[in-house]
């Protein structure tokens, strides 16, 4: 307050001057109430302010009103569109620490609930927060393996030939199954086969006998792989798989049936008799296998590009029946001089099968690139080319000539094609 002289008031009478002081003294006290009250409520304001404002303010939408009420189309799962909503409102959500481990590749929550974000989960078609992921692939196959010897069958046989035909593409399929889980790894289950490849030489008829040889050729697998879900471009891979190629390998001698003329007394019945020996095949490959998946490459936005080796060793339980069946046939001619009809034939029949079960180590090598067109988020159509090459086998052309096991080698290499569905 500024210092005031009493020569101010010295024009004024001393009832005047009690006056001016009395007032003055009462300005000061108001002063001081007033600077007191401030203090106070600066204070008091201060204490709630530091009790309302958290450490860490939750995420807070820049436009309240502009939150959907509405779960959008497409989100298949209203629970995370609430826990969404509740986020975004700044509201904590506590339940999405179960959402999996911090780290896992599934985990699509994070490590603090706050940091909920809203994504699709590990599937392009749900909205899941953590769940497998499946990816299925259906194809079918053309494969094409190695021609046979005929010319080494001609050559022993002899003779001339009438019909020549060397194995041809064998239509199958393939199937394989994937699903991840929230513990970091895969599993996949694959089937792939061929119904047969056949090949034929007939010769021609020697008197009464035509001689055929027949050659089939079947492949199915089934294979069980582990696969760890990691973000590396190479993903190494386990597993065991069981491969059963089998070769069938027929050697027949046919002979013309006459048809006795009818007479009045038949002569006695005519026997005829052929004979086939098979030699029948089943190689049983059961082992483990490595291999590698190579991630897609991206080739615009629809096109990926794939490719996969695989390989293994191999137990062959190898099993060959040699199967010798004779036909005989006995024909019945006519006798005009009764109303009936008394042609026939009878057929009679004696196999005889033998045995063997030797074993063998067998190596098999798989390899192969396949492409991929996005038709939808989920579904895609593919085209592919792979080799499967075993080393170890029995095979039926062998067998013709030699008894037992003759290992060899055979090479299987096509076309896949068909369509894939990932969520």
């Amino acid at each position: 307050m500024p210092y005031v002289s009493p020569t101010a008031f010295a024009g004024y009478g001393s009832e005047s001057f009690l006056i001016v002081a009395i007032d003055l003294m009462m300005m000061r006290q108001l002063l001081a109430a007033f600077l007191v009250g401030s203090s106070m409520f600066a204070v008091h304001t201060a204490t709630l302010s530091a009790q309302e404002v958290p450490l860490s303010p939750p995420r807070m939408m820049e436009s309240p009103m502009a939150l959907p009420s509405v779960m959008p189309p497409g989100t298949s799962n209203p629970v995370l569109w609430q826990q969404y909503q509740a986020l975004q409102a700044g509201v904590p959500v506590s339940g999405c620490q179960s959402c999996g481990s911090c780290g896992s590749p599934h985990s699509r929550c994070g490590c603090n609930s706050e940091l909920f974000p809203w994504i699709d989960g590990p599937g392009n078609c749900d909205s899941w927060c953590v769940g497998p992921k499946w990816e299925v692939q259906a194809n079918g196959l053309v494969l094409s393996r190695k021609d046979a010897d005929l010319d080494r069958v001609i050559n022993f046989v002899g003779g001339t030939t009438s019909l020549v035909d060397q194995f041809d593409h064998g239509i199958g399929g393939r199937l394989f199954v994937t699903g991840y889980n929230d513990a970091g790894f895969g599993l996949q289950i694959g089937w792939e086969g061929i119904g047969s490849w056949t090949s034929n030489v007939v010769f021609d008829p020697v008197g009464t006998e035509t001689r055929t040889i027949g050659y089939e050729s079947r492949l199915n697998s089934i294979e069980i792989n582990f696969l760890p879900h990691t973000l590396d471009v190479w993903k190494l891979f386990t597993g065991f798989r069981y491969v059963e190629l089998g070769e069938n390998f027929s050697d027949a001698r046919i002979n013309d049936k006459p048809i006795p003329v009818p007479i009045a007394v038949p002569a006695a019945p005519v026997a005829v008799i052929d004979t086939t020996v098979s030699r029948l095949l089943k190689n049983r490959l059961i082992g483990f296998q490595v291999g590698g998946r190579r991630d897609a490459w991206h080739v615009g936005k629809r096109l990926t590009i794939q490719s996969f080796v695989n390989a293994g060793v191999y137990y062959n339980n190898f099993r060959r029946d040699d199967v010798t069946q004779t036909d005989t046939i006995l024909i019945t001619g006519d006798d005009i001089d009764t109303p009936g009809n008394e042609y026939s034939q009878s057929t009679s029949s004696v196999r005889t099968t033998v045995r063997t079960s030797p074993t063998e180590i067998a190596f098999l090598g798989e390899a192969g690139i396949n492409s991929s067109l996005k038709l939808t988020q989920c579904v895609a159509v593919n085209l592919g080319y792979q080799v499967l090459a075993i080393d170890g086998v029995g095979q039926g052309l062998d067998a013709f000539f030699a008894p037992g096991m003759n290992g060899s080698t055979l090479v299987y290499h096509g076309l896949q094609f068909g369509v894939e569905y990932r969520r």
